[in-house]
């Protein structure tokens, strides 16, 4: 018991055609300078800044870019879902929401199988169906906000939830939450109960046209959901200098970087590369970043990645439409130095400044 849902996360209605995505931007750094660039996103236009969950908590992110805004959705792309108990990701994601003013959008992930029990210590198990266990488990604690007695038990998680002792908020919303996607499975079950799907940097448009679309598209008919209910938002790595060469190897080691974990081989044997994950990996471990660049040639990087001149971005950009409903747009962070990636992040906002 959950309360009713919005149709997707409030952005896209049906399946993107030739209009432009709306435009996200991911923000990283120090948390003042993220917050700079989500305020420099603002100004410049932009939809939706976000959130990632590498070296920092995402939801301390979200809530320094929330507190730092005021009108740009903030969304977290992507918070990582098993290693937190999902009745303290909808006690956060409720607050940030709160504070933002029905601004926050809970993307999350599962991660892969090697992070989630060496970095965090939790088991990995059935990570499509636990992600959306985990999702209905969410709601629930949302539903005991609004004065709801409810119950979840599955096969993952147990949550009884009295309705809450303090004043019951009956207008409070079930925030949008977004499901990190790769494979079929995923996209799938991100159909059948998530508000939207994140794709993985890795992801070409051609990938997310012949695997994720199709899968969702599934998922939404197998749950009898409308189309316009799990809205595909892409994440183009964009990476944009004068000097061209320079944004292909930035862009190339960051795919390549990418490209060593098992879980993204698919991509790589859409486009015919599925041969160089081996030597990647082996580059990797003695770390040859020079060799990992060399593994990544042109044409691969070029239906990937958007790595060129800041006059050539929107043509490039332009392979996303009628693929994703939403760009999130952000630079490689793999092998840059911070000043550099500030950098680009700054020339991305400039460029597609209300665009």
């Amino acid at each position: 018991m959950s309360g009713e849902r919005p149709a997707g996360d409030g952005q896209a209605t049906g399946r993107a055609d030739a209009t432009r995505p709306a435009l996200g931007i991911g923000v990283g750094g120090s948390i003042a300078e993220l917050v700079e660039l989500a305020r420099a996103a603002e100004g410049a236009g932009f939809e939706s800044a976000w959130v990632a969950e590498l070296e920092r908590s995402a939801f301390v992110q979200a809530a320094a870019v929330t507190a730092g805004t005021s009108t740009i959705r903030v969304g977290t792309a992507v918070a990582l879902a098993f290693p937190r108990s999902p009745t303290i990701t909808a006690l956060e994601a409720r607050d940030l929401d709160e504070l933002s003013g029905g601004r926050f959008l809970l993307g999350l992930g599962t991660q892969v199988k090697r992070v989630v029990e060496a970095r965090f210590s939790v088991p990995f198990e059935h990570p499509a169906e636990k992600l959306a266990e985990y999702a209905a488990a969410v709601r629930v604690v949302w539903a005991a906000g609004r004065g709801e007695p409810v119950t979840h038990e599955g096969r993952f998680y147990r949550i009884t939830m009295p309705a809450f002792h303090g004043p019951a908020r009956p207008e409070a919303r079930d925030v949008p939450i977004l499901f990190a996607a790769v494979g079929p499975l995923m996209s799938f079950t991100a159909g059948t109960v998530a508000d939207g799907l994140i794709g993985h940097p890795l992801a070409s448009p051609r990938y997310l046209a012949e695997v994720v679309r199709p899968a969702v598209a599934e998922g939404l008919a197998a749950a009898g959901r409308a189309p316009d209910t799990c809205p595909i938002s892409a994440s183009p790595l964009v990476s944009l200098s004068d000097d061209p060469d320079r944004a292909r190897r930035e862009a190339k080691l960051q795919l390549a970087f990418y490209a060593t974990t098992r879980s993204y081989a698919a991509i790589l044997r859409l486009h015919g590369r599925e041969a160089i994950i081996g030597d990647l990996r082996r580059a990797f471990v003695r770390g040859d970043r020079e060799r990992m660049i060399g593994l990544v040639d042109d044409e691969l990087c070029d239906a990937i990645a958007v790595a060129c001149r800041p006059d050539e971005v929107l043509d490039r950009l332009a392979a996303w439409h009628g693929v994703a409903d939403r760009l999130i747009l952000a630079g490689p962070w793999y092998g840059i130095d911070p000043g550099r990636a500030r950098e680009n992040a700054l020339a991305i906002v400039e460029t597609l400044s209300h665009r």
